[in-house]
């Protein structure tokens, strides 16, 4: 009597302590409801092992084996593909709208300056002798390129302005590269602490920031048994491996200096260019 009346206090006792487990689950994801990046965590529970007995296994209550957060690995895949096209296209779409602007402008684009220039030649055509029909079509060339000069102006504008978010987007990419690398040791060594239990939610910070990180340029991602995580930009670059990011900078580029290089500046300091052709979305 008295191991089975002891055994029903720890049964119960079992079932208060993952009752309990459950709540501040709840309370945590309810507190978590409009944080960015946050998924939703649950308790997984599953059966004690049974007490022998002359009269058979006598259950022994239950227990908690792990929290468990709502996350899908393909389908975070496929939402970072998604979006890396949304972001090309919108980039693409930004920036090619300024220049359709500025030359299919009816009043100031230049179709409007060499309709009005090949008037001015047909005039001359058809009346060669007119000096008035001369000086309309040299009015008319003189407008031509003018225009041509304040387009180009402003097209060397849009130039200046890419090449200046070039510049921002790499600084903010080597940022994320920092805060994810930082990230990886976190939950390498809580994971390790915790028998190899899941930091949710470090997991989650990391997957915020790969998100957000996704938005700039295009990112892949491999994830290692200590839970720490590649991250690969473009085509394949490493970006982040493990613990170490990779330090990049936009520089001026040798062969034109109008333009900037996104380069790898290794630990002694030296720039190894990224060919364009490996570096897209965002």
């Amino acid at each position: 009597m008295w191991i089975m009346g002891s055994s029903l206090f720890s049964i119960g006792l079992t079932g208060l302590n993952a009752a309990q487990a459950g709540l501040v689950t709840t309370s945590h994801n309810i507190s978590n409801a409009g944080t960015a990046g946050y998924s939703r965590q649950s308790t997984v529970q599953s059966t004690n092992p049974g007490l022998f007995t002359g009269a058979g296994f006598f259950g022994e209550g239950t227990k908690v084996d792990t929290i468990k957060r709502a996350y899908n690995g393909f389908l975070t895949n496929q939402v970072l593909s998604a979006e890396t096209k949304l972001n090309e296209y919108d980039t693409y779409s930004t920036e090619i709208s300024q220049i359709d602007n500025m030359l299919a402008d009816p009043a100031v684009g230049l179709t409007p300056a060499v309709a009005s220039f090949f008037e001015g030649v047909q005039e001359v055509a058809a009346n060669p002798s007119s000096v008035p029909a001369r000086q309309s079509m040299i009015s008319t060339a003189q407008s031509l390129v003018a225009r041509f000069q304040n387009l180009s102006q402003r097209l060397n504008d849009v130039r200046a302005g890419v090449e200046s978010q070039i510049k921002d987007t790499v600084t903010s990419i080597g940022t994320y590269a920092k805060e994810i690398a930082e990230l990886n040791h976190k939950i390498a060594v809580a994971q390790q602490a915790g028998s190899a239990q899941p930091a949710n939610d470090l997991l989650d910070t990391r997957d915020q920031l790969i998100k957000e990180l996704n938005q700039l340029t295009r990112v892949s991602t491999t994830t290692a048994t200590d839970g720490s995580m590649s991250v690969f930009i473009g085509t394949g670059q490493p970006l982040v491996v493990g613990t170490n990011a990779t330090t990049l900078a936009a520089q001026s580029s040798r062969s034109d200096p109008s333009r900037n290089d996104v380069n790898i500046i290794t630990q002694s300091g030296a720039a190894i260019t990224i060919p364009e052709n490996l570096l897209g979305g965002g």
